[in-house]
C-alpha cells in the first residue's frame, strides 16, 4: 500500500509538471505565432497524464483487492457452551424384539431378536417406475427386505408385512415378488425378498410382525417426480 501511495504522489507531481510545461509552451507559442502547435502539445500532454493517472488508480484498486482476499479467513464458530449436551447414543444399530418394537427409516440396519432366533434386517426402497407427466397420484412401489447373519429359526412370510401409504390405506401382501408366500432363512446367510404394491404418493411405512407380533417398522417416501 505504501509503494502504491508513493506511485500516486509521483504521478500527481508529474501531472503538475506537465501542466506547467504545457502552459509555458502555450505562452511561447502565442508570442512566437505558434498557437496551433502549442495547442496540439497541450492536448498530447493532457492525454498522456490522464492515461498515467488511470494506470496508477487501477494498480491501487487491484492491490487493495488482492490484499483483502489474501488476508480474509472464513471459519465456523463452535456451539455455544450453554447448550445442553446430548446423551443419546448415535451411530448404533437398533435392537428390536416383540417386547421392544422399533421405528426407523429406509436403510436402517436392525438387530431383530425373536423367540426362535435372531437376524440383522434392513429395508431399502421404494423403487418406482420412470417419471411421467402429469405425475399420477398413485404408482407402483417395490420395497426390498434383506435378512443376514441369521441364527436359529427366523420365519419370513409375506403375510407378516403390512404397508401403509400416504392416504392411510393398509395393504397386506399375499406373496413376495416372484410368487412365494414364505422364504426359508438359512443360518449365517443372506436372504432378500421384495414386496410390491400400488401406493399413493407421499409418506408411507412397512411393518414387519412375525407371528402377528410387530418388531420393526420402516418409514419411507413414495416419489415419482
Amino acid at each position: 500500500m505504501c509503494s502504491t501511495t508513493t506511485s500516486l504522489v509521483g504521478a500527481t507531481n508529474e501531472v503538475k509538471a506537465t501542466w506547467r510545461h504545457a502552459n509555458t509552451s502555450q505562452v511561447a507559442s502565442a508570442n512566437g505565432g505558434r498557437s496551433r502547435a502549442g495547442l496540439r502539445s497541450l492536448l498530447a500532454v493532457v492525454v498522456a497524464a490522464a492515461a498515467l493517472l488511470g494506470v496508477v488508480v487501477y494498480r491501487t484498486v487491484a492491490s487493495d483487492a488482492s490484499s483483502a482476499t489474501s488476508t480474509a479467513h472464513y471459519a465456523y464458530g463452535g456451539l455455544p457452551s450453554w447448550l445442553p449436551r446430548s446423551t443419546l447414543a448415535t451411530g448404533q444399530a437398533l435392537a428390536a424384539s416383540p417386547a421392544h418394537p422399533q421405528l426407523g427409516i429406509e436403510g436402517d440396519l436392525v438387530k431383530v431378536a425373536l423367540p426362535t432366533g435372531s437376524t440383522w434386517a434392513t429395508m431399502t426402497g421404494p423403487q418406482v417406475p420412470p417419471f411421467v407427466a402429469p405425475p399420477p397420484p398413485y404408482t407402483t412401489a417395490t420395497l426390498t427386505i434383506t435378512l443376514e447373519n441369521t441364527s436359529g429359526v427366523v420365519p419370513l412370510h409375506a403375510s407378516d408385512f403390512a404397508l401403509i401409504d400416504g392416504n392411510g390405506t393398509v395393504y397386506r401382501p399375499a406373496t413376495f415378488v416372484g410368487g412365494r408366500t414364505s422364504v426359508e432363512v438359512p443360518a449365517r446367510s443372506r436372504v432378500r425378498v421384495k414386496v410390491r404394491e400400488y401406493l399413493a404418493i407421499g409418506s408411507g411405512s412397512i411393518r414387519w410382525a412375525p407371528a402377528g407380533r410387530p418388531v420393526m417398522t420402516w418409514e419411507f417416501t413414495v416419489e415419482n417426480d
